[in-house]
């Protein structure tokens, strides 16, 4: 707003306030004398003067509080939702907002955690809450913090770039981990570190986090080469135990097979112990071998079965449902909504649950179809009889309106007779019609919950 204007003699007061940018104002004005004569206003008199207070910044005024003069009614104002205290609230805020600029700046450029964006958006949030009182000091705050969050996307993208591009190196630590041959699993780990250092920087904690992964696998399979040759026989010895029983354990999940999913990921589980079990030796790795395989062929034989069968069953309740959908949409078509047809259509929901099951890929659109059909079936029974309803309800409402004329003419006929006994017999004819147009009422009220329901 511009500078405020008064009546009569202003004593204007401002001081300068460094902390927006622009002066605190106070305006006094609109003073009488005992006679009610304009005088110059005084601070702490009692001559009805009038105080406008606020800030003026390069011109632009805001106002905090307006206590009207005594000739204006005497009422204050305020401009802001925090009252008096509107100033102090002010320089707070521009306190906070100088703070949370350089958060962001913080963040913005040395935050490397994954989380950075998260942070940022919660200085932003925090910004957000608070009010831009319009003043310079607003502004410079507010192209700072925009200057910081414009920073942090770029510098968080690149981080996040390099992070995909060593996790994708790192992916490759897993089939390390399973090499037998230690000379080549040790050439293929110092790969991976040259591939990690031609990468930029993931952050600084994430680049500390992968090359300790790669060192750590390095001192890994260079202590399992170690031990296996001073270990030799002990560990093929093991390796041997080990893999009969991963034998043993297949056979047990062959005969007691429950849920085929959950028994092929605990064989698949089982696969993956035996490479990870090590080598026995060539003569004993071989025979064993044999053993395992065999079990795992009759298994997925006995799999594939099974899932033949079941697909045979689920083609089955397929043929079924589809002869139901078709018997329902003949039905539907007619339109007729004989107690036949209707119990007919209850009979096919039994059928359509004795059907089974019809497979993930088909179960939900079959039954999405039969819905739909069964529906049209059902909307249409009660399509008529809602019409049914409505004419009974068109009927009792032009009942109603008849006998909310005739009382209206009774009435009538009571406020111009004069004879005593006519009006008596007028009253018992209103008595009668009210009663009647009370039932009408109750039966028009069931007739509308009936359409609506």
């Amino acid at each position: 707003m511009k500078k405020p204007e008064f009546n009569g003699t202003v004593k204007d007061k401002r001081r300068e306030h460094k902390t927006f940018g622009g002066y605190v104002v106070e305006y006094l004005y609109g003073a009488t004398d005992a006679e009610g004569n304009p005088v110059e206003p005084r601070e702490g008199a009692d001559d009805g003067h009038g105080r406008w207070y606020g800030i003026d910044c390069n011109g632009e005024y805001t106002m905090f509080s307006w206590t009207h003069s005594k000739a204006e009614g005497g009422e204050t104002e305020y401009g802001t939702e925090f009252g008096d205290d509107a100033l102090n609230v002010m320089a707070g805020q521009l306190k906070q907002k100088a703070d949370l600029c350089r958060e962001a700046e913080e963040i913005a450029r040395s935050y490397e955690g994954d989380d950075g964006q998260e942070k940022l958006d919660a200085v932003k949030a925090k910004w957000d809450a608070l009010k831009d009182w319009g003043t310079p000091k607003d502004a410079e705050l507010a192209k700072r913090f925009g200057r910081a969050a414009a920073e942090y996307a770029p510098r968080a993208e690149a981080i996040k770039v390099n992070k995909e591009a060593k996790l994708a190196v790192l992916a490759k630590v897993e089939e390390i981990e399973k090499m037998v041959n230690f000379k080549e699993a040790l050439n293929a780990v110092r790969g991976l570190k040259d591939e990690l250092f031609e990468i930029g920087s993931a952050g600084e904690e994430n680049d500390r986090e992968f090359s300790k992964k790669l060192s750590d696998l390095e001192k890994d399979i260079e202590r399992r080469r170690r031990e296996f040759y001073d270990n030799r026989d002990s560990i093929r010895a093991a390796a041997k135990q080990k893999k009969e029983e991963i034998i043993v354990s297949a056979g047990n999940i062959l005969k007691n097979v429950s849920n085929w999913k959950d028994a092929t990921d605990h064989l698949n589980g089982l696969f993956n112990d035996w490479k990870a079990a090590g080598s026995a030796g060539r003569e004993e790795d071989d025979g064993l071998w044999a053993q395992f395989n065999k079990v795992r062929d009759e298994f997925y034989a006995k799999r594939k079965e099974f899932f033949e069968e079941r697909n045979e069953k689920f083609r089955q309740s397929i043929d079924a449902k589809n002869k139901i959908i078709e018997e329902a949409a003949e039905i539907a078509g007619k339109q007729d909504y004989s107690r036949e047809n209707t119990d007919r259509m209850k009979q096919l929901d039994v059928l359509w649950r004795g059907a089974g099951y019809s497979g993930k890929e088909e179960n939900d659109s079959l039954w999405e179809e039969f819905s739909k059909t069964k529906e049209t079936f059902w909307e249409g029974k009660r399509a008529l009889a809602v019409a049914r309803f409505q004419k009974e309800l068109d009927e009792k409402e032009a009942k109603r309106n008849s006998l909310v004329k005739q009382i209206e003419d009774l009435e009538y006929r009571i406020n111009i007779t004069e004879n005593p006994g006519m009006n008596e017999g007028f009253q018992r004819d209103i008595q009668i019609a009210k009663s009647q147009l009370g039932d009408v009422e109750n039966e028009i009220s069931a007739l509308k919950d009936k359409i609506n329901h």
